[in-house]
């Protein structure tokens, strides 16, 4: 039955991506994709690229002072090794899940794997409140752009639900009925993630980084449109980028697949971009990506290409409980 679910779901996320890729190539003269693509700009493309993985090393940044406050001391340099790895296996996944969680083994070294899956999803669950609220206050900023109203609540409704879940996660968990799992899990979030609700200059390091982060990915998205051809307003970068991370970011393709590319043809083209930059766009982006992800398997490869492990070796794990 789990193995029919499983193959559900990748069949839904497959006809999604098959779906809205098809009407891309039937919409879009592939023409005049290749005509833009013979024509892109080789200096704005490597700023762009440059500042999205400048992006990815702060993220890395970002994700240290979570899990070293956590109690993950490992070096600045081992938890970007560890990211730029999680990157390349985001490629073989149908989101980010699939790298999160080899990012998280490789930190927990099979000793305190909860905790170490906890530090990613704080790391996620932060950077996506951020990056919800520089979309909202961009809609909010701008008027002029004349988004639909249902698109603004929606973006203010999914930042203030994140929020509104943090802040109840240590108070919801004195709800649930006594039993042994639920008391390790009480301990868990009222003790061993505790900083993540107390330490307010962990929340603020966090929160700075991520407005960083976000900005730099911002600014790629707006040099990588000048190498596609389009001269975008930041303002406007600043709102549809948001949108776009948080549609791809979704379980519902392969990789964010199609949703990426539809998503750039209907931001971009509001603003009269032809749609074969507006999918020229999406291809930088995409293939931007792409090379981090690559550059991730380089690291992987130089560290021996070998998986974290599920769980401690047996003779370490008596020494730790000894």
């Amino acid at each position: 039955m789990v193995r029919v679910r499983r193959a559900a779901r990748w069949l839904v996320r497959v006809l999604v991506s098959a779906a809205i890729v098809g009407y891309v190539v039937a919409d879009v003269d592939l023409g005049d994709v290749a005509h833009a693509l013979a024509h892109v700009r080789l200096v704005p493309l490597l700023v762009g690229s440059g500042l999205f993985l400048v992006s990815q090393v702060l993220s890395a940044y970002k994700w240290s002072w979570i899990g070293r406050a956590l109690g993950f001391e490992a070096s600045l340099v081992d938890y970007a090794r560890f990211y730029f790895i999680g990157m390349f296996f985001n490629l073989f996944g149908p989101s980010t899940l699939g790298g999160d969680l080899v990012r998280a083994l490789y930190l927990g070294a099979g000793y305190r794997r909860r905790l170490a899956i906890s530090s990613v999803v704080f790391d996620r669950a932060s950077g996506l409140v951020v990056l919800v609220a520089l979309g909202a206050l961009g809609f909010l900023l701008f008027p002029r752009y004349r988004f639909p109203p249902s698109l603004i609540l929606g973006a203010v409704a999914v930042g203030g639900a994140l929020v509104v879940g943090w802040w109840a996660a240590p108070r919801l968990v004195r709800l649930l009925p006594a039993t042994r799992r639920t008391r390790e899990l009480r301990r868990e979030v009222e003790v061993d993630l505790s900083p993540l609700w107390r330490d307010r200059r962990l929340l603020g390091t966090v929160a700075l980084v991520s407005v960083v982060f976000h900005l730099a990915q911002v600014g790629a998205q707006y040099v990588l449109a000048r190498a596609a051809g389009a001269t975008l307003p930041f303002s406007y970068c600043l709102i549809f980028h948001p949108a776009i991370a948080v549609m791809t970011a979704l379980p519902v393709s392969v990789n964010g697949l199609g949703v990426r590319e539809g998503g750039y043809l209907y931001f971009l083209t509001r603003l009269d971009v032809d749609d074969s930059i507006a999918v020229t766009l999406s291809l930088l982006a995409f293939g931007v990506t792409l090379f981090c992800g690559l550059l991730g398997g380089l690291v992987f490869l130089a560290s021996g290409a070998t998986l974290p492990a599920l769980r401690a070796p047996a003779s370490n794990e008596a020494g730790v409980a000894a």
